[in-house]
């Protein structure tokens, strides 16, 4: 397949000649998103309403028959970039017109990542997302964004959430599109975005949930091509391993894993080119090295202050591969399903096998590019699958099913371009038809998206931040800066929509390593022992940790009481709760200023120490 034969030249260009700059086309996907966002946010209808799931599906068969035609008459080049931007933005923007959350809402692990928002809005140090003076392990970059995003636009942290995930994954597609029109014509780059885009709301993945690892995982089949080429190429094509390197770094800083997973496919690569040429494995080791050399000064942004503190206190053990969801206990098989995404991944699959191998075909390296990408995604689940079986964690396998997924529907894809190709050239089927085809197809799946996702788009609708509880924190303590106040509560909602630090997590899964999450949970479990308040005083005073300023507690007859959780990898649930109370006779009057709150009561100790201004954002405690 022609189109997708490598170009004979040695240094590879951003763009060929009299295509559009792939910047250009980013700015106007980023235009096209943030109208269409503007537009849905002033959607006439109420809900609850159906009309908005109309709206969504007739917005999107238009942009799709606007994409089919443009590509038809060999006019979408530039076009393309706003109009596959625009389609995920109906997609999700629409149906979520009424709510200022995204999908899931603010439960479970929204509000860990809703949490990250609302820190970086507060303030542009980087920081853990939870616990004060400890630096950031998980990757900051996204989160860091869409903060100072919304500090300068002036809106609440856990507000730019939403319109943050919509905008990445909308640029996502667009980004597909232009590494993809690097590699191949501009017609296929199209239907190979709309592919990728399709994977993203892919059960039981459903990369969308998640749009800052969707933006690594997105690309990297494209990429993986450029790497394959770069690896194999007769000199050395610096531009490419550089990139490869700098998407490296970019990966470390947005989402460790799949960072690591890239690292590990790129070896996987390497591995499989040594047999057919042993004197190259040098080269090869130069190359990767190359890659690694570029990458490794983003990776210590966050690596390096972590490892700096880590490295002294003996290297605690990171709870956040301690978890296996159900998508985790088999490996994804999407090619035997009997559905049009099963025969699409099935068709990908076959056209990869009988391809890889063969030297004469134009579309060989690509072939064998993607079937070692997707061969590591199967390599890393085995991984995974033994490490839970022989170690006390795994390597999270279901997140790089997304990176699986994308691959074989772009696999897909390739297969079909090339029959349709080959039976165009027999006279057995037009492009129009070809074309009219493809996007009804394309119709159905993105169709089905909604209603797969129907739960997260409902979770969207339910409980908003918890304003009354913020309010009463910030009268009690005389208008400190919620950052500079320590939270202990299991309304963990409280922490998602104001910047405070939390005495505990949610999950011993996000917790950082450094802050003992056990030993914190055994702590609060101790001060229910105290006789008096003089010794619940004493012992928040000389505790190993230190002391929340704020409680906010359900309360209950003669105490006051809150779930801690406690990890209990690898049983299920992977949480189990420990029910706590304190009596309330321990939360002196004299010490503490109460006030209750619905089922809540916020306690707050004095004095409350004054705020800290020094390396802050001074306009946070304006908002």
């Amino acid at each position: 397949m022609t189109l997708l034969a490598p170009r004979p030249r040695t240094r590879p260009r951003l763009t060929r000649p009299g295509r559009p700059h792939p910047a250009l086309g980013l700015l106007l996907a980023l235009a096209a998103t943030v109208l269409v966002q503007l537009a849905a946010a002033h959607f006439p209808f109420a809900e609850p309403t159906r009309t908005d799931a109309v709206a969504a599906t007739t917005t999107t068969a238009a942009t799709l028959t606007a994409l089919a035609w443009l590509t038809l008459r060999d006019r979408a080049p530039l076009a393309a970039y706003p109009l596959l931007a625009a389609l995920p933005t109906f997609l999700l923007a629409l149906p979520l017109h009424g709510t200022p959350l995204y999908l899931g809402g603010l439960a479970s692990d929204n509000q860990f990542r809703v949490q990250y928002v609302t820190r970086y809005a507060a303030e542009a140090a980087l920081s853990d997302v939870n616990y004060a003076d400890l630096p950031p392990l998980y990757p900051p970059a996204w989160f860091w964004l869409a903060g100072r995003a919304a500090s300068h636009v002036g809106i609440e942290g856990w507000a730019a959430y939403k319109p943050a995930a919509i905008t990445s994954i909308a640029l996502t597609t667009a980004l597909a599109h232009a590494l993809w029109s690097r590699l191949t014509g501009h017609r296929l780059a199209v239907a190979l975005a709309v592919a990728t885009l399709l994977a993203a709301f892919h059960a039981p993945a459903f990369a969308a949930l998640e749009p800052y690892a969707w933006l690594v995982a997105a690309v990297m089949p494209p990429l993986a091509v450029l790497a394959h080429r770069a690896l194999t190429a007769p000199r050395t094509p610096y531009r490419t391993l550089v990139l490869c390197g700098l998407y490296l770094g970019l990966a470390t800083l947005t989402y460790t894993l799949l960072a690591a997973f890239w690292a590990f496919a790129l070896v996987v690569m390497a591995l499989t080119l040594i047999p057919g040429n042993p004197r190259r494995t040098r080269t090869l080791l130069t190359r990767l090295a190359l890659v690694a050399a570029t990458a490794t000064p983003l990776a210590l942004i966050t690596w390096g202050p972590y490892l700096a503190a880590a490295l002294p206190a003996g290297m605690p053990r990171n709870n956040a591969l301690r978890f296996i969801p159900v998508q985790q206990t088999s490996f994804p098989l999407p090619m035997t399903e009997l559905t049009l995404t099963g025969l699409l991944c099935l068709a990908g699959t076959l056209w990869l096998l009988t391809h890889a191998r063969r030297t004469s075909t134009p579309g060989a390296p690509t072939a064998r590019a993607l079937l070692t990408l997707a061969a590591a995604c199967y390599l890393w689940s085995l991984l995974s699958q033994l490490a839970v079986v022989l170690g006390p964690s795994s390597l999270l396998s279901f997140r790089v099913h997304p990176v699986l997924f994308a691959t074989l529907f772009c696999a897909g894809v390739l297969a079909v371009a090339e029959l349709t190709a080959r039976m165009h050239t027999k006279g057995y089927v037009r492009p129009v038809a070809a074309t009219v085809t493809a996007t009804v197809c394309a119709l159905a799946l993105v169709q089905q998206a909604p209603r797969d996702l129907r739960q997260e788009f409902d979770a969207a609708y339910g409980p908003r931040p918890p304003r009354a509880l913020i309010d009463t924190i910030a009268e009690l303590t005389g208008g400190a800066r919620p950052q500079d106040l320590t939270v202990l509560t299991d309304q963990h909602r409280l922490l998602s929509a104001a910047p405070y630090r939390g005495y505990l997590t949610a999950e011993p899964v996000y917790s950082h390593p450094l802050a003992d999450f056990a030993g914190r949970t055994e702590e609060v479990r101790s001060w229910a022992q105290p006789a008096s308040p003089a010794a619940f005083e004493a012992r928040l005073a000389h505790g190993p940790y230190d002391p929340p300023q704020v409680f906010v507690l359900r309360r209950a007859p003669g105490a006051y009481a809150l779930t801690l959780g406690r990890d209990n990898f690898p049983h299920q649930p992977n949480r189990v709760g420990l029910p706590v109370r304190l009596p309330a006779a321990l939360f002196d009057a004299g010490r503490f200023a109460r006030e209750d709150v619905g089922p809540y009561t916020v306690l707050v100790h004095r004095p409350v120490p004054p705020s800290r201004t020094q390396g802050s954002d001074p306009s946070v405690g304006e908002r």
